[in-house]
């Protein structure tokens, strides 16, 4: 699992030259910066996950996430799950050790 935090374009530059491609793979990707368009795409395509996650508030005013972020992954063979969209999120291990997801749906406007 890799856990993105803020880290935007220069940071995951960054980190794929230091530690190279095989050092950012992961089968979970929590998406940094609520998917924001600044996520470099070879990084991206370098962590290849499974399943992404994407924490991103509901109609926030920046636009996120980036609906290329969002189709890079997904062409990429993610499954991408959304805050927003599918309410909370996480990934977990069945009992025969494969990754599977659980979901709670969002909870409704007051």
């Amino acid at each position: 699992m890799l856990l993105a935090g803020d880290a935007e374009s220069e940071e995951q530059r960054a980190l794929l030259d230091e530690v190279g491609a095989a050092g950012v793979r992961a089968d979970v990707l929590k998406v940094a910066h609520h998917g924001s368009p600044y996520q470099d795409p070879e990084f991206l395509d370098a962590v290849d996950p499974a399943l992404a996650l994407v924490s991103v508030g509901v109609d926030n005013g920046y636009g996120h996430p980036s609906a290329v972020v969002l189709g890079r992954l997904a062409r990429g063979g993610a499954r991408v799950l959304r805050t927003d969209v599918d309410g909370d999120l996480a990934a977990v291990r069945t009992g025969a050790g494969q990754l599977a997801v659980a979901v709670r749906g969002r909870d409704p406007p007051w």
